[in-house]
């Protein structure tokens, strides 16, 4: 038997694949932070709580730190990286002055040249992320609001993968934006959100292009 969807029946349909995609990254990224920043708050004494507002963004941050220390530094435990990755973020994205104070826990551990490097390549990772904001249109003033955009590092590959099969101005597409704008892991929305996407999306199309 065949069955005719309709046209709204179809986008209901993408509508929901969709949702269910996102949802499932940015919840399984929010997740993973809340875990890392609830470990550090034990291993070190110190209220991390407010690096929870950026939802999935800041999941999205230290999944690469805490996956840097996972891959370079042996005899850690997963307290001991969840506090190492979340200093170094809050350090590098919002220059918190008060965690001075616990750089001599740091010390008195003998850590700190293991510190210094995830601090570097936590900078560098915000260099990257900030370059890549730049492509996109985005002027960012304040470092920790690049934290409001990081959600975007393990959702450009949906992105992608939807450019390259359907392209910008395809139903799926625009599902896909629909998806994310109404997202409550993302910390921003609205315009911005929207526009940052179509960017995105453009310069994929536009690579896809010049290599076909």
């Amino acid at each position: 038997m065949k069955v005719v969807l309709t046209e709204s029946q179809f986008k209901k349909i993408l509508l929901e694949g969709y949702n269910n995609k996102v949802n499932n990254t940015l919840t399984s990224v929010g997740k993973f932070g809340l875990k890392v920043i609830v470990d550090a708050a034990k291993q070190i004494g110190f209220d991390f709580r407010f690096l929870s507002t950026y939802g999935a963004g800041i999941g999205a941050l230290l999944k690469p730190v805490f996956e840097y220390l996972n891959d370079n530094f042996k005899g850690f435990t997963e307290e001991q990286m969840a506090g190492l990755a979340v200093m170094a973020v809050s350090l590098v994205f919002f220059e918190k002055k008060d965690l001075k104070k616990l750089l001599s826990k740091i010390s008195d551990e003998n850590i700190e040249s293991e510190f210094n490097q995830v601090v570097n390549f936590t900078s560098k990772l915000k260099d990257k992320f900030t370059y890549l904001l730049k492509l996109l249109g985005m002027s960012i003033h304040r470092t920790s609001n690049i934290v409001s955009y990081s959600f975007l590092i393990p959702i450009l590959s949906i992105v992608r993968s939807v450019v390259l099969n359907y392209g910008v101005d395809s139903a799926q597409f625009q599902m896909l934006v629909e998806s994310l704008m109404t997202s409550t892991a993302i910390a921003v929305g609205g315009v911005a959100l929207r526009d940052i996407l179509i960017k995105a999306a453009e310069i994929i199309e536009k690579k896809r292009i010049n290599q076909n």
